[in-house]
This record gives C-alpha cells, sequence and structure tokens, in this order.
C-alpha cells in the first residue's frame, strides 16, 4: 500500500469518528436520578419528601402498588406474599442502625439468620441499606413486570443511593449496599421454601378438580375473564410465617347448604338478593361496592388497599424510618397469613356462591353488581385481610387515626374515615352490596382476620 492511500484511510477514519462525536447520543434508558415517578401518586396531594424517615418506604410501596397493578398475575394472594417478604428484608436491612430492635430470627416459621449477619452500626446508613433490600426483593417479585415499570424502580433506587451516598466514605456506602443486599438474598431463599412454587406465577393448578355437589362452587364463565379455573386451589398448604395461624380457627359456616325456602341458607341467599335491589347507580351502596372492588388484573388488589391505608396514613404522618420498617413488617406478614387461613376455608367447604344459588333457587335473571370471582364463597377474602389490616394498624397507631383514602381515585371521590376498623368494616359489607358473598362470610371472615391479626402482634420487634 503507497503512502497516498495510507494517508487517505487515517482521514477517513478521523472523519467517521469526529463524525460520531457530533451526533447527540441515543438515550437508551429512561432518565435517572428523578423521584417523581408513580403513576397513583399523581392522584395524592402534592408533597414534599423526607427520604431520611418513613417517605422512603412510603415512596417504595407507592411504586409497588403500581407494580401489582401492572403486573400479569399478580393475584392478591401473590401480592400478599411479595409484599410481606420484600417488608421482612427492608426491617432486618436496617437493624444494625437501630440496636433497640430485634430481629424476626427465630420468630417466623423456619427463618433463622445467621450469626455473620449480626454487625455493627459503624459506618452503616440504614436508608442505603433499606433501598437496596427493597430493590433487590421487588426485582425478583416482579420478574414479570413491563420494562417501562421496571425502568422506574431502578430510577428510584439509583435517585435514593445518590441521595445518602453524598459526602459518605466508600467504606460506609459500599458496607450499607452490600448488607441490605445479602439480607434480600437471605430472605429471598427463606421464600423458596414456602410451598407456593409455581402458584406465584400460574394461579390454577391443571391437576385441581373442583368437587361436585348441590352445594359446591361452581366457576362464573362469564366472571371469570380469563377462563383460568378455581384460583389457587393449593395455596392453604403455603407456610405461614406464625405457626398460630396455620389454621382455619374452626372457623365454619353457621348453617348447613340447603335449598328449600324458609331455611337458614335459602334466608341468607334472599338477603343477597334483596340487598342487591338497593344498589343502583349512584346509590351508597353502589358507590361502596365499586370502591372495595379491588379486583386482580386492573387494581393492586384488595391486600394492595390495605397496604396503600398505611401508606397514605404515613405519607401524611410521617414516623421515623425504624417506625415504618416495623409497621409495614406487622401488616404484610398479617395480610400473608390471613390470606392463606382464608383459602383454608375456602377450599375445605368449597361453598356455592350466590350467583349460582340465585340464579338457580330464586331468580333465574339475576345478576349481582360486581363479577363474582372464580373461587369458593366461605370465608370472604375482604373481610379476613380488611380485619387483619385493622387490627394490627390499630394496635400500633390508634383507634381515633382518621384518613382520607384516595386508593380507587378512577372510580370517584375519596373517602374519608375515622379510623382502620371504619375502613375494614366498610371493606366486609361492600361484598354484600356487590352480591358475591353472604353474610356469615363477613363475619365469619373478620373473626378470622382478627384471629390472625391478635397473633402478629405477638411478635416481639423490641429488645427487652
Amino acid at each position: 500500500m503507497n503512502k497516498d492511500k495510507i494517508y487517505f484511510a487515517i482521514l477517513l477514519f478521523f472523519i467517521a469518528n469526529l463524525s460520531q462525536a457530533q451526533q447527540a447520543p441515543l438515550l437508551q434508558f429512561q432518565e435517572r436520578n428523578t423521584t417523581t415517578l408513580v403513576l397513583n401518586e399523581s392522584a395524592l396531594p402534592p408533597k414534599k419528601y423526607d427520604l431520611t424517615n418513613s417517605d422512603l418506604q412510603v415512596k417504595w410501596h407507592l411504586i409497588i402498588l403500581d407494580l401489582i397493578e401492572q403486573t400479569t398475575g399478580y393475584t392478591p394472594n401473590v401480592a400478599a406474599r411479595s409484599m410481606a417478604y420484600i417488608d421482612l428484608a427492608a426491617y432486618e436491612s436496617i437493624l444494625p442502625a437501630y440496636p433497640h430492635l430485634k430481629s424476626l430470627s427465630g420468630q417466623l416459621q423456619g427463618f433463622i439468620k445467621p450469626q455473620e449477619y449480626e454487625i455493627d452500626s459503624t459506618d452503616f446508613i440504614p436508608q442505603l441499606a433499606l433501598n437496596n433490600a427493597m430493590y433487590k426483593t421487588v426485582d425478583r417479585f416482579f420478574i414479570a413486570a413491563p420494562y417501562v415499570w421496571m425502568e422506574k424502580v431502578i430510577a428510584l433506587k439509583d435517585s435514593v443511593d445518590d441521595i445518602f451516598s453524598k459526602d459518605q466514605s466508600n467504606l460506609a456506602i459500599m458496607k450499607s449496599k452490600n448488607y441490605g443486599i445479602s439480607i434480600a438474598d437471605m430472605v429471598l431463599k427463606y421464600a423458596e421454601k414456602d410451598r407456593a412454587g409455581d402458584g406465584t406465577f400460574r394461579s390454577y393448578d391443571m391437576d385441581y378438580r373442583l368437587p361436585v355437589c348441590e352445594s359446591c362452587f361452581e366457576i362464573n364463565r362469564v366472571a371469570d375473564l380469563e377462563n383460568t379455573g378455581p384460583l389457587h386451589p393449593r395455596w392453604s398448604d403455603n407456610r405461614t410465617f406464625l405457626e398460630e395461624n396455620n389454621t382455619d380457627f374452626d372457623i365454619k359456616p353457621d348453617f348447613e347448604f340447603s335449598k328449600y325456602p324458609g331455611s337458614e341458607f335459602y334466608k341468607a341467599a334472599m338477603e343477597v338478593y334483596n340487598t342487591s335491589k338497593e344498589v343502583t347507580a349512584g346509590s351508597e351502596k353502589h358507590i361502596i361496592a365499586n370502591f372495595w372492588d379491588d379486583a386482580a388484573t386492573y387494581t393492586y388488589t384488595a391486600v394492595g388497599h390495605s397496604v396503600s391505608i398505611l401508606t397514605q396514613v404515613l405519607r401524611n404522618k410521617p414516623v421515623s424510618l425504624d417506625s415504618s420498617a416495623k409497621y409495614y413488617a406487622m401488616l404484610t406478614l398479617g395480610l400473608n397469613d390471613a390470606l392463606i387461613c382464608a383459602w383454608k376455608g375456602k377450599y375445605k367447604y368449597n361453598l356455592i356462591r350466590p350467583i349460582a344459588y340465585i340464579k338457580r333457587y330464586i331468580d333465574s335473571k339475576w345478576e349481582p353488581t360486581l363479577l363474582t370471582p372464580p373461587f369458593p364463597e366461605f370465608p370472604s377474602g375482604h373481610s379476613v385481610q380488611s380485619a387483619t389490616m385493622a387490627t394490627v394498624l390499630t394496635s400500633v397507631l390508634g383507634d381515633s387515626i382518621s384518613f382520607t383514602d384516595y386508593s380507587k381515585y378512577w372510580v370517584g371521590e375519596p373517602k374519608k374515615f375515622e379510623s382502620f376498623w371504619k375502613a375494614a368494616n366498610e371493606t366486609s359489607i361492600s361484598r354484600l352490596y356487590g352480591g358475591i358473598h353472604y353474610m356469615q362470610a363477613l363475619t365469619k371472615g373478620q373473626e378470622m382476620g382478627k384471629r390472625v391479626g391478635e397473633n402478629i402482634l405477638k411478635l416481639k420487634f423490641e429488645k427487652e
């Protein structure tokens, strides 16, 4: 090759690189370092966040609620399980900074934290540890989340890391981040042994067959939009966090099935039928039914609604980070156990839903206000989990905490409640108004939820 050809090749090389340098860089990802991220937050009153306190977990739970709504397959059962492990990791991740707090190791079934996780508070930043523990667990439990939503998760994680890494030593930054990640890994290994298995990805079981009898639950194909069959028939086999909650507490229907007019069962169905006539468009009962509908696939589910209540309370009245970590852990551990207990009852009694009973024995043209879920009737899952919520939050925050619930901003005005029990009671009765439960499933469900919550309150979060 002569000199002219060599010079020409070199010239082309520099021109090509100059051309590339002058082009605007192509952005492959959403810009990071922003904390204005979450869709449902747009419905809430404006707020300036202080991420040193409970606001950090509030931000995380706002985006978790959106992830539940946006991620395929997130039933209430899966949502309760995921949030419980996420909040367990968050709580355990900050313990080195709060020597008064006690680990839940040895208190939860099968949860043992090795001695090497006991570290001192020197060069430790709890916000960084919690942030990375929550990111690691959220990333795992929402593995099927849409790409655009996981970008928001990464953006939140990165922005918080930047805030709490400023003016800190490399030792403190790495120690705190790595501790949070290691705690998350430990909790994720713990989660693998809870027997949820494929139920977290597939809500139905191809090997399960519903029993067939006059009193038995049957799928309403009009309401079962995904045609999946009975939802989570094996969920009752999952490990509860507390051994005391691995039961249905021998809570059973008050009376046996009967198709005959004058029987207690027939009267219960007539109550549903007659109440439905009062649930007219725009009526208070119609508003209540829709507000607490919380159906999976287009809301963040009933348990998400309960977590949203705590989130909104803390958003309005922040507390310390150690307090919020304890409150979220207590609530979500309870919600997980509540749905396992409820599912023990549902598939034990396999009770017929009002829509099937009323159409067969009372009025063949009747339709309920809400779509009937694809699982047995007794007890009401909404009633169980909301009673657990009210039991736990009333104990830790008080019985006169008033709040405005913006959770269902797309169905109407936000609702104001004077206490957690006021909200729980309305949650429960909404299922009668919706035409999907008999009254006894509500009252008995609340009884079950209280028992679960009372057991959760026995956990020791403070050292003696």
